[in-house]
């Protein structure tokens, strides 16, 4: 973690407490979703306003966000338009430990931490996801989309499983994380259980195949 990052949200958390640290975890949250598209950047005002008011938090956040972008450069305006305002953070993985390090949480400093979220993003879970909550929703499953889920199935799940595991020991670092390895096994069973039962109906009843054979036989 760059040491400036560091001190640049430390200072912005002594300024502005319990409201700064809302906002900025709220924020980060958002970054971190991926049910959420980030094309624009990593959150938006819409986005950050939901998240607040869904917490029972009725408060506009434009003055502090406007303090992380021109007196902190914790994040910068990616978007703007008439209905939107997007925001990224300038890194990501620096505010995320220096928030981890300031609520007195494990640090990413440490090597074991930072091979793990490697090898999270080395999996690109976001792209698993993705396919499996689209192939989840379609009326039929091609033979196409068949193969590539098998291939998830036999080439990754079990890696998944591993990380999930490891992760699962620092759970309040990796809370997101965690979140969506499980929604991935998840939507894998769904989706199995899903061509199990296809299968199933597909097989021509053994019973009523004797039947129809017999009464295809000569008297």
């Amino acid at each position: 973690m760059s040491e400036i990052t560091r001190a640049q949200v430390f200072d912005f958390l002594r300024q502005y407490g319990d409201k700064g640290l809302l906002i900025l975890r709220t924020a980060l949250d958002i970054a971190l979703d991926p049910n959420i598209d980030h094309r624009l950047g990593d959150f938006s005002y819409k986005h950050l306003v939901i998240r607040l008011r869904a917490m029972g938090i009725n408060y506009n956040p434009s003055n502090l966000l406007r303090i992380m972008e021109r007196e902190y450069s914790l994040i910068e305006k990616t978007y703007s338009s008439s209905n939107q305002k997007w925001w990224r953070f300038i890194d990501l993985d620096g505010i995320r430990n220096a928030i981890n390090e300031y609520m007195g949480g494990a640090s990413f400093d440490d090597p074991r931490l930072r091979i793990l979220l490697i090898k999270y993003r080395s999996l690109e879970p976001t792209r698993i996801l993705s396919f499996l909550k689209r192939i989840s929703t379609k009326p039929v499953i091609s033979s196409i989309d068949k193969k590539v889920f098998k291939e998830i199935v036999f080439k990754e799940l079990d890696l998944i499983a591993e990380i999930l595991e490891n992760m699962m020991e620092y759970e309040d670092v990796f809370e997101k994380e965690i979140a969506v390895l499980n929604e991935i096994i998840l939507l894998a069973d769904r989706v199995a259980a899903r061509l199990e039962g296809e299968k199933r109906l597909s097989r021509p009843d053994l019973k009523t195949t004797m039947e129809e054979s017999r009464l295809g036989e000569p008297l």
